[in-house]
């Protein structure tokens, strides 16, 4: 896992593609070179994920996903001057598509605020149980030797708590910025990891448990209290 810093200032190429400019006019068009530069950051990362997949954080190696992509080292570090640095773009991408998942699941069922924390909960669980190396590197153990920057994921980790947080809000009758909100926020999201990260360390496998089912009691246990 690493520990909360702000996604790097170049975007990916996803996010030029979905820039948008001011009052809702079509943005400048894009420049080749910059068009490239978001590619190839791109592919470094995807190359990252794969890498980190195979050996966990630990494994990551620039020079190894240089020589993956037909690379020589001196030219990846033109687009990651180092290992922290993909690491916390990695963090800021993962945060994000972390709270993408659960804002489209829950926006997709509509219903009450029970239904839609349901349809989220069960998103983020199939969403780390098919990327458990993405799901370790925001919430397994801490990568020595590396802090992240709070300024780059401080944003992104807490815009993936919002939706959570005002859904919860809902379903308890109370404001989306009190105490009692932001407090069930934090004990679901504890909750919800905990049980995550117990299966995905394979401690469930030998209780002869179906642990769907037993995923979906203690969620609706948690939505009961």
């Amino acid at each position: 896992m690493v520990h909360v810093k702000e996604p790097s200032a170049t975007p990916s190429a996803s996010a030029l593609a979905r820039a948008s400019g001011p009052d809702g006019q079509s943005p400048p068009p894009v420049s080749r070179r910059d068009r490239q530069r978001a590619q190839t950051r791109d592919e470094i990362k995807r190359a990252a994920y794969a890498q980190i997949a195979d050996g966990g954080l630990g494994a990551l190696s620039l020079n190894a996903i240089a020589r993956t992509m037909g690379l020589t080292g001196p030219a990846l570090y033109r687009y990651y001057p180092g290992r922290d640095e993909l690491i916390t773009d990695l963090l800021a991408e993962t945060y994000q598509e972390w709270g993408e998942v659960f804002r489209v699941a829950t926006a997709r069922v509509g219903g009450t605020p029970k239904r839609q924390l349901l349809a989220g909960a069960r998103a983020l669980r199939a969403w780390a149980l098919e990327h458990p190396e993405r799901y370790d590197l925001l919430y397994g153990r801490p990568l020595p030797g590396y802090a992240a920057p709070e300024d780059a994921t401080r944003e992104t980790a807490r815009a993936a708590l919002d939706g959570l947080t005002a859904l919860l809000a809902a379903h308890r009758g109370v404001g989306p910025e009190s105490l009692a909100a932001r407090e069930a926020a934090v004990l679901t999201w504890a909750r919800l990891h905990g049980f995550l990260s117990l299966e995905l360390g394979g401690h469930f496998d030998d209780l002869g448990l179906d642990v769907d089912r037993l995923f979906e009691r203690d969620l609706r246990s948690l939505l009961a209290g």
